[in-house]
């Protein structure tokens, strides 16, 4: 696939949902500021969740002027003082699916279709569509929508003496499914895969699933006589007597590199990620839920009509029961009487749009924002994947007390995926996709979204307004590029054209997702606070060997400047890759007093990076929104300069008054906590674990030395209370309720 290709299929597992807008019986006496999302005990568990009560009067001590500091107009406001609204007891479905399925899918029972793993499709999943190790590209220009096979009916590869450089060649027994390569199960071999018999019924597992050859690094460089083939390891690392396929510790073993496997030799059953963990109502591979007798949906929330009601439940395993929770929306009857707006439902999508690409990942920090880590599976928060807001979202939105699973008391939500939608459900014909949410973490946004979409809330990273735009990114992802193929003749333009990548009336720029760990040296998460002895501060990628377009030439023009002037050594102005800019990155941003925020190959996650350390962002992007900047008074806590100024940076910097310096500060410390992700229990309990090791650290001593600071650069404060109230997704829902009207 090309690197086009892949940029493109970031997005298929965007999140689509829909903002609840019909009308509803609103609750007479309504509630003021309560809180959304979990509260948590020490622990992090969810047994530590507040009561109602307790929630409102937690709220109760922070006015809303207080928790809505800085805020552009009265979305804030509005939110906290709204009337609730009723919750209803959730609807189930009663629809029947063919053949359960095939007993390779999941029945929705609201539509009485199947949603299949990878392998199947269509009705009843009983029409393969296989996924099978190959030696070539796949082209757009191939009329073929099936993948061209490079394995024999026993599911070994045709020829290993054939060259290609593909990463799916299989130096073994190839599960077709996933096109994932395992050990060969023939000979000596005692943990190769041996696929299930010939003839089985679908949906019978291997009788040994064996330890997997993911790439060609991992498969043999000859076959067993010595002839060349297209692997990377000699092949006695791999089949001889002491290889990796055939004893317990063989001589050589790669790094495991797959989801569900981890260990030493890639051996041992490891948790999956799945959006919501499956509810605690079914069993997660790869991605994909497969859902106890009666339960349904993508993440198994829902519940059968007729089957017997059951009490409130997590799932049982304590590292999934740390970090999510059954949804508020499944429990009957309903947690409370009465809850706030917006109601999100969240489509169950074909899963070829979503959950079939967790399945056919390899890599298993690709496309999630957690993983689990042998052993013991410990969570890991992964900010590696820089899209993983997408997981992220679908996540937060699925275990959030806004969900709601009837799209008639609320209604929530390329073109492929558009199309389903029209086609399987009436709700986007009824408002033209007004109340249903698009998100796009693509380097440049939604830059190149279809038109079709054009009527649609977009959550992006990238806030670029003007209409008449041009792809700024690497060549193989520059969306002004024709492109056509048998499947679209038409080509792709002429889909995209028309429209700016963010519209500030009914779009929002958010924060890319950082975890605790992140930010973990900064004085607003327990650190030492420190007198700010770094004047300005960027460490990254600064253009060297990059094509002039990058960064709008904004960070080759800074380091050129400072380079040549000696500005590291003269004013402690930092900017530069690795080898100029040493030093832990947390560490350093938390104590700089400036710190750069522009653009990338598109949008960058350097303003969320400034604001979590308490830095003055000082952005520097020609009509470009950064994040929240429709929300929130930016001019307040942060420096703007024009994109031709540039060369005047130092000496504009220079020229700020300490009182200033002082002034954006105090306004950061209001709205910091607004672009951190704090909300899946999982990450309040994080937060919280880095905070506490941080006090720990300081010692009795601390606020001694903390007093005996200058005065001249003090630090944002701490936010002080929950972690889960008014962080990132919180911001993103008080904005969505102030949306609602736009959506009517």
């Amino acid at each position: 696939m090309s690197a086009r290709n892949r940029a493109r299929w970031r997005h298929f597992f965007g999140l689509l949902a829909a903002l609840c807008l019909t009308n509803v019986v609103l609750h007479a006496s309504g509630a003021y500021g309560q809180t959304a999302g979990l509260a948590l005990d020490r622990n992090g568990s969810s047994q530590g969740r507040l009561s109602r009560e307790r929630k409102f009067a937690l709220t109760q001590t922070t006015p809303a002027a207080v928790r809505c500091t800085a805020a552009k107009g009265k979305w804030c406001e509005d939110f906290l003082l709204q009337e609730e609204v009723l919750w209803k007891p959730a609807p189930r479905g009663s629809k029947e699916c063919p053949d359960n399925c095939n007993n390779v899918g999941r029945c929705n029972y609201d539509t009485g279709y199947c949603d299949c793993a990878a392998g199947w499709t269509g009705v009843g999943c009983k029409t393969p569509q296989k996924r099978p190790c190959t030696s070539t590209w796949r082209e757009p220009e191939d009329p073929s929508k099936i993948p061209t096979s490079h394995i024999g009916p026993d599911k070994r590869d045709l020829n290993w003496t054939v060259w290609s450089n593909i990463h799916s060649r299989c130096g073994g027994i190839c599960d077709d499914d996933l096109a994932i390569c395992y050990c060969d199960g023939q000979g000596p071999n005692q943990f190769g895969r041996i696929p299930a018999p010939p003839g089985s019924p679908p949906g019978t597992p291997p009788i040994r699933v064996g330890r997997p050859l993911v790439t060609e690094y991992m498969a043999p460089n000859e076959t067993w006589d010595g002839k060349w083939a297209f692997g990377r390891q000699p092949y006695s690392n791999v089949y001889g007597p002491q290889g990796y396929c055939n004893v317990s510790k063989p001589v050589w073993a790669a790094v495991c590199s797959m989801d569900a496997l981890a260990g030493p030799t890639c051996d041992e059953p490891l948790e999956s990620f799945c959006p919501g963990a499956c509810s605690g109502h079914g069993r997660c591979y790869l991605g994909y839920c497969y859902c106890d007798e009666g339960y349904y949906g993508h993440d198994c929330a829902r519940r059968k009509a007729g089957l017997p009601l059951l009490p409130s439940s997590i799932p049982t395993t304590p590292w999934l029961a740390s970090v999510v929770r059954e949804p508020p929306a499944a429990q009957e009857p309903p947690p409370v009487p009465t809850r706030k707006r917006p109601l999100v439902y969240v489509y169950d999508l074909e899963p070829f749009y979503q959950a079939r690409i967790l399945q056919y990942r390899v890599s298993p920090p690709w496309c999630v924002h957690r993983q689990h880590l042998y052993p013991g599976n410990t969570t890991r928060w992964t900010d590696e994947w820089v899209y993983a807001v997408d997981t992220l979202l679908h996540e937060s939105f699925l275990i959030s007390e806004h969900r709601t699973f009837d799209p008639e008391e609320m209604i929530n939500f390329i073109r492929e995926v558009h199309t389903w939608i029209d086609t399987n459900y009436p709700f986007w014909k009824r408002r033209q996709g007004r109340d249903h949410i698009w998100t796009w973490t693509h380097d440049e946004g939604a830059c190149w979204a279809p038109t079709v979409l054009n009527n649609s809330v977009w959550l992006t990273h990238w806030g670029r307004m003007e209409l008449n735009h041009k792809s700024h990114g690497l060549p193989e992802d520059n969306y002004n590029k024709e492109f056509k193929s048998v499947n679209q003749p038409e080509g792709y333009l002429v889909h995209i054209q028309g429209h700016p990548c963010y519209n500030p009336q009914k779009d929002l720029v958010i924060p890319s997702f950082k975890r605790p760990e992140h930010y973990h040296k900064s004085g607003l998460v327990g650190n030492p606070t420190r007198e700010r002895d770094v004047s300005f501060y960027f460490k990254g990628d600064v253009g060297k060997g990059r094509f002039p377009p990058y960064s709008r030439g904004v960070r080759q023009g800074i380091y050129k400047l400072a380079k040549e002037g000696d500005w590291a050594t003269k004013h402690k102005f930092l900017i530069g890759g690795r080898s100029d800019v040493p030093g832990d990155y947390s560490d350093m941003l938390s104590r700089a007093i400036f710190c750069l925020v522009a653009a990338g190959d598109g949008w960058s996650g350097r303003m969320e990076d400034a604001m979590l350390h308490g830095c003055i962002p000082v952005i520097i992007i020609d009509e470009v929104h950064v994040v929240f900047e429709s929300l929130l008074d930016v001019d307040t806590f942060s420096i703007r300069i024009a994109q031709k100024d540039v060369p005047r940076i130092l000496e504009i910097l220079q020229a700020v008054p300490e009182r200033k310096i002082r002034s954006m500060q105090a306004h950061l410390g209001h709205v910091w906590h607004r672009f951190r992700y704090t909300s899946l229990p999982g990450l309040a309990n994080e937060l919280v674990r880095v905070t506490e090791a941080n006090k720990k650290a300081l010692g009795p001593g601390a606020a001694t030395a903390n007093a005996t600071l200058p005065s001249r650069v003090p630090l944002p404060r701490a936010f002080k209370g929950d972690p889960s109230v008014d962080d990132a997704f919180g911001t993103i829902l008080q904005w969505l309720y102030s949306r609602i009207p736009y959506t009517r």
